[in-house]
């Protein structure tokens, strides 16, 4: 049996701007650097699921879609330059905004985009609704067709912690 050794040429590194979104970028972006990767930064917002899209709406939902664009570009340069990362080819790099349910544009987007890994953070719903549903993370994982990298915000604690 030969074992092939890791490639990554295209990477995926959905955004929702949490505390663990914003450390699954800059462990995204390592990768990318590492392995000199086509890089893919999405981010789903719900305010685009549900706006109004009848004929009479489509030119202040093209605005909004303009402004969130520019907004999201804005907020991902943050982290660039937060996160001392200028060495990264950011031609290599593309942003995409989509609308949906999360789950489904990024496991979609993997599978139109031929992704290797995907990079995302770890933290998501609580409660009632992550036991039924299940979180975005979880989803992810459950459909993406290439491994999913969890990356878990600086402040978790494990239930487990502290337990012998």
């Amino acid at each position: 049996m030969t074992l092939n050794p890791l490639q990554i040429q295209r990477l995926l590194i959905p955004v929702d701007f949490s505390d663990s979104s914003r450390k699954a970028f800059y462990t995204g972006i390592r990768f990318s650097r590492i392995f000199d990767a086509e890089t893919h930064i999405m981010h789903v917002p719900d305010s685009i699921s549900a706006m109004d899209s009848s004929f009479d709406k489509v030119e202040a939902v093209a605005e909004e879609l303009a402004r969130l664009e520019t907004g999201v570009r804005r907020r991902i340069n943050e982290l660039f330059d937060k996160g001392g990362i200028a060495e990264v080819d950011r031609r290599k790099v593309k942003v995409s905004i989509l609308g949906g349910k999360p789950h489904e544009q990024i496991v979609k987007f993997a599978c139109k985009n031929d992704i290797d890994l995907i990079v995302m953070g770890a933290d998501g719903a609580t409660g009632l609704k992550a036991k039924f549903m299940g979180t975005v993370t979880e989803r992810v994982v459950r459909d993406a067709p290439c491994p999913v990298l969890c990356v878990k915000s600086d402040d978790f604690v494990s239930p487990f912690s502290g337990m012998e």
